[in-house]
């Protein structure tokens, strides 16, 4: 009689489930985030470490710069020089057999004729000089900004050399091709390489279905939209990532126009030059203006001012030596995601802190590890950034889906530890506590204090009529009625009254600050009418139950809750033997 009823789930089983269920939750929270491209800016910083990190890498030896940089400045005079300077060095170089020069500036504007005659003379005797395009924004749509046409005729190629950089400042892609006003160009950078390794230039996009160019920012894999169709890879938006390959000074071989140009005049003389014109045979040239002030230069993600020049560089030799930066498709990121959140979670559900925050940092720590790795030997570029966010959210929910289920447990036990599983009154090893320590309590504030025991009038013949289930339901319903007769509470959330299950079909109540005429004739009374008059009902038989109820009072001998209830309990034999479904108080009793 009066068992707890069975719950369908261990809790323990329940609460892993939950947190389980609340880690998939933040997974698929996470690949949400994923897909909306959130966090570009901190991938960026993780992939720049990796860039710093790594060091420099082996560069292609046909690579060179020719700086215009302080020295040739001071040298030859203010920027722009006339340009039979630029005829003079296209001539030297073609002499000391160049493979290619490339002049990272515009001649868009007439010269003299005999500067523009110059030049265009130095570019018809050497076929292999390359000049940018520029495409700049104008009042109404873009324009492309070109060298002056006689320069680009004898031009072997040009290209464009527009550079946005990401949302924080920094340069990490290259458009290989882009389509304004009816033209579409490549890449400075591709069309020389291309050239160099005698391969033809890939179509421009447009020819496979795709926009040529395109939107720069997003750091997602190439699997982000249409098929990527060229030899090399790009990002979601079509771009091309910089492989940077070292530090400006510390990466390809780097020599002064005016050192060029005094050694030039040097070999002419007869005396030695300052530079070996060996230096220069079949090398990619790189002409452009470095000179702290003067030069256009890049945030990087090396450096804070990286000369323009340089990016192609990093581009050509990307092609020459087939090394890129592959971004990971948000696809694969995304599985990434998922296998490091599956494997958090056997690590954080069970929550056990130490345990969780260690296996925790240590798959964090792994994934840098792995992704640094492949970074390093393939190239590959996976998210860091996001997966160590979801190690810390995940960690969190555990944390306080522990705390929260920790917290119900614990009221879960306390309730199965001082409650009655069938009326929900509470058990009598714990009522006798809270009895102590209100008669404590009412001393010293000088209240009265009473007790009410209770006993349900002839059950054993309910029990055998009706059956156990039906007086299981009775008593379930009769505690139901006398919570609702007694259940009031002070300002400060205590209550004044507590009721128990004292055994059987016996309930006892404690009434701090009451009397025992106030026990007997306000509340005992209301109890028993409540009682008498509320509806009993099982298998559609409306069941007549009353109650007995005996009273006593706090006495200044009482040290113990016994005497008390012992005084309750005569009273309530006292009522059951003149007729039941009355109230008594120890004051009916004799002595």
């Amino acid at each position: 009689m009066g068992q707890a009823p069975r719950q369908a789930l261990p809790l323990s089983k329940r609460a892993l489930l939950l947190q389980f269920g609340l880690g998939l939750l933040v997974i698929a929270a996470h690949l949400c985030w994923l897909t909306s491209s959130g966090l570009p800016r901190v991938e960026h910083l993780v992939l720049d470490t990796f860039f710093r990190q790594r060091g420099a890498l082996p560069t292609h030896p046909a690579i060179v710069y020719i700086e215009i940089a302080e020295d040739s400045l001071q040298a030859i005079g203010r920027w722009p020089w006339p340009r039979h300077y630029h005829a003079v060095m296209a001539a030297l170089l073609k002499e000391w057999g160049a493979r290619a020069v490339v002049f990272d500036m515009l001649f868009s504007e007439p010269s003299t004729d005999f500067d523009d005659g110059a030049l265009r003379e130095a570019l018809q005797q050497f076929p292999s000089v390359y000049l940018p395009v520029v495409l700049e924004p104008q009042a109404e749509g873009a324009a492309w900004i070109r060298s002056l046409s006689v320069f680009e005729e004898a031009a072997r190629g040009v290209g464009h050399i527009n550079i946005t950089p990401d949302a924080d400042g920094a340069l990490r892609r290259i458009q290989p091709y882009l389509t304004e006003g009816g033209r579409t160009y490549p890449h400075l950078s591709l069309r020389i390489a291309y050239d160099y390794l005698g391969q033809p230039l890939p179509p421009p996009a447009t020819e496979a279905g795709t926009p040529a160019g395109g939107r720069r920012g997003s750091p997602g894999g190439a699997a982000g939209g249409k098929p990527n169709t060229m030899p090399f890879p790009l990002d979601a938006d079509g771009n091309l990532l910089i492989n940077w390959s070292g530090r400006w000074a510390q990466t390809f071989a780097h020599y002064s126009y005016v050192d060029l140009l005094k050694s030039f005049e040097a070999m002419r003389g007869g005396r030695p030059p300052l530079v070996r014109p060996e230096a220069f045979k079949d090398k990619i040239c790189l002409i452009g203006l470095t000179a702290t002030g003067h030069a256009d230069t890049k945030v990087t993600p090396l450096e804070p001012a990286y000369p323009a020049v340089g990016i192609h560089a990093n581009v050509i030799n990307s092609l020459l030596t087939n090394r890129f930066i592959t971004p990971a498709s948000r696809r694969t990121n995304a599985l990434c995601l998922i296998g490091i959140g599956l494997l958090a979670l056997l690590g954080f559900v069970p929550f056990r802190r130490i345990t969780s925050l260690t296996a925790g940092a240590a798959l964090g720590l792994a994934w840098v590890v792995i992704a640094y790795t492949l970074f390093v030997r393939q190239g590959l570029w996976l998210y860091v950034a996001h997966p160590l966010l979801l190690l810390l959210s995940l960690f969190l929910a555990a944390a306080i889906s522990a705390v929260a289920i920790g917290a119900r447990e614990q009221a879960r036990l306390f309730q199965l530890a001082t409650r009655d599983g069938l009326t929900e009154l509470y058990l009598m090893r714990h009522f006798r506590g809270i009895l102590l320590q209100a008669m404590q309590e009412a001393r010293q504030r000088s209240e009265p204090l009473s007790v009410i025991l209770m006993d349900v009038d002839h059950f054993k013949r309910i029990n055998d009529t009706y059956g156990h289930q039906a007086g299981d339901q009775i008593l379930k319903r009769t505690a139901q009625v006398i919570q609702s007769c007694v259940r009031t509470k002070r300002p400060n959330g205590q209550t004044d009254e507590a009721a128990a299950r004292y055994g059987g079909e016996e309930f006892i109540v404690l009434l701090r600050n009451c009397t025992l005429d106030n026990a007997a004739s306000k509340v005992a009374e209301r109890i028993r009418a409540a009682v008498e008059q509320a509806t009993f009902q099982w298998n559609q038989t409306t069941i007549p139950v009353t109650i007995s109820l005996g009273v006593s009072t706090l006495r200044p001998s009482d040290q113990e809750p016994d005497p008390l209830i012992r005084r309750a309990d005569q009273a309530l034999y006292h009522a059951k033997a003149n007729g039941r479904n009355r109230v008594s108080t120890e004051s009916t009793l004799v002595g």
